[in-house]
């Protein structure tokens, strides 16, 4: 991971803090935080360059959530490890 360390970006995911980070010239968004019904929700956002919401799963622990998030193709087909790499870390 450019700028940070991955255990980290990992622990705060976990968390369900907010993190930013860029992969591929797109800014995404990533969070995790109980909603309204008390369910745990797990989003990942593209903010550049257009906004939208990614990717979501709700009720399931912050754990199973974070295993869902890594093993989808959300970026541009391949998994959060595929492009971990190459992208950035970046505070806003």
């Amino acid at each position: 991971m450019i700028n940070g360390n991955i255990d980290e970006f990992m622990e705060k995911l976990w968390g369900g803090e907010e993190v930013i980070y860029v992969y591929n010239g797109k800014k995404y968004f990533s969070q995790g935080y109980v909603n309204d019904d008390g369910k745990y929700r797990f989003e990942l956002q593209q903010w550049e360059p257009e906004s939208k919401i990614l990717w979501e799963i709700v009720g399931k622990s912050n754990q199973d959530s974070l295993d869902a998030f890594l093993k989808e193709p959300l970026f541009d087909g391949k998994t959060f490890w595929e492009i971990e790499s190459e992208a950035e870390w970046v505070d806003e």
